[in-house]
Order: structure tokens, then C-alpha cells, then sequence
């Protein structure tokens, strides 16, 4: 059996979530579709705000491991 640093797999799927949650939020965004739905453009913001925390600390983690 070989060893699993939980860290690492755990900050690189930190890391693809977080990426795939900036994308997800930036394309709800992106042309004006959410322009009369502001629940939804502050939900899609959200989004993209805590992807990019996730991936901060997926980099973070990486970097201290």
C-alpha cells in the first residue's frame, strides 16, 4: 500500500472545484442574462467570490504541505 498525503488531494480538489465554480458564476453572468433576476446575479457573484477563496486556500494548502 502507498501513502496518500490527504493534504495534497484534498487542496487539489479544492482547487478544481474552486475553478469550476469561478467559471460556473462568471458564465451565469456574462451577457446580461441575469439583468431583471438581481437574486440571481448576487447568488452567480457569490459564487465566483468563494471559488476564488477556495482556490487561495487549495494554493495555500499545496504550498505549507
Amino acid at each position: 500500500m502507498g501513502y496518500v498525503d490527504f493534504v495534497s488531494v484534498g487542496s487539489f480538489v479544492g482547487l478544481f472545484l474552486g475553478v469550476l465554480m469561478i467559471v460556473i458564476g462568471l458564465y451565469s453572468r456574462r451577457r446580461g442574462r441575469l439583468r431583471y433576476r438581481q437574486g440571481a446575479q448576487v447568488l452567480a457573484g457569490f459564487a465566483t467570490i468563494v471559488g476564488a477563496g477556495v482556490v487561495l486556500l487549495g494554493l495555500l494548502a499545496l504550498l505549507r504541505a
